[in-house]
């Protein structure tokens, strides 16, 4: 790796490393984890020269800066989840991961399991795993309903109306005097606003569901 194209693996580091800290700003500092994107990279020589060599012809450099700022992103996301996990006490693999898919299904059965969580502490995290299948519903319940709370009251009866009480876009935009289109965007943006609250989707599985719907169902069924 000559000095041009460290200067700019570094740059690059510096970039994503600046991106992903304000999410994770108590546990350590930006330096330390563009040093460790640094390393990451540097232990790589060959795929670096493969994206960034000096013989890469320019619209391929392009394409290969996105490709190292995309894996460095990843990395830096497990870097920070195993930082945030060492310093609160737990380990990566009591996180969960939420997306519209599962919440869909959660919210269907929540007036169901209303009389069943109370008490229960909630686990919102932006780690993995899967709530729907790792023997959390309960926990899962909690943190659809912590969700919820964040959302106007309007937006929390829209989700309610959609997916508990199977209403369709078109019968709920005539019940609440609002168009189709407005209905739609709404809901759609409340459902993202949950799964942020919720840390994120997976991003080892991009937005792939977890699970099915009909498998959902089974699974929460069997909690009913």
């Amino acid at each position: 790796m000559n000095d041009d194209t460290l200067q700019e693996v570094t740059e690059i580091a510096a970039t994503v490393a600046k991106q992903i800290h304000p999410r994770y700003a108590v546990y350590f500092e930006p330096q330390d984890l563009r040093q460790e994107l640094l390393l990451w990279a540097l232990k790589r020589p060959n795929k670096i020269e493969e994206w960034l060599g000096p013989d890469v012809e320019a619209k391929d450099r392009k394409a290969g800066i996105r490709q190292l700022a995309k894996s460095m992103q990843r990395e830096a996301d497990k870097y920070c989840r195993h930082a945030k996990a060492k310093a609160s006490g737990y380990e990566t693999r009591d996180e969960y991961f939420y997306n519209q898919g599962i919440l869909e299904e959660l919210i269907a059965n929540l007036d169901e399991v209303n009389n069943q969580t109370g008490g229960m502490q909630a686990r919102v995290s932006g780690g993995g795993g899967d709530p729907a299948t790792g023997n959390n519903f309960a926990a899962s319940i909690v943190d659809v309903r912590r969700a919820m709370e964040q959302l106007e009251p309007q937006d929390q009866l829209m989700l309610e109306m959609r997916y508990a009480q199977d209403y369709t876009f078109s019968q709920m935009a005539t019940i609440l005097g609002l168009s189709d289109t407005t209905v739609h965007r709404r809901v759609t943006a409340a459902m993202k606003r949950m799964v942020r609250f919720l840390g994120g989707e997976n991003p080892w599985i991009g937005t792939r569901r977890v699970v099915s719907n009909s498998q959902a169902r089974a699974i929460t069924s069997e909690h009913n």
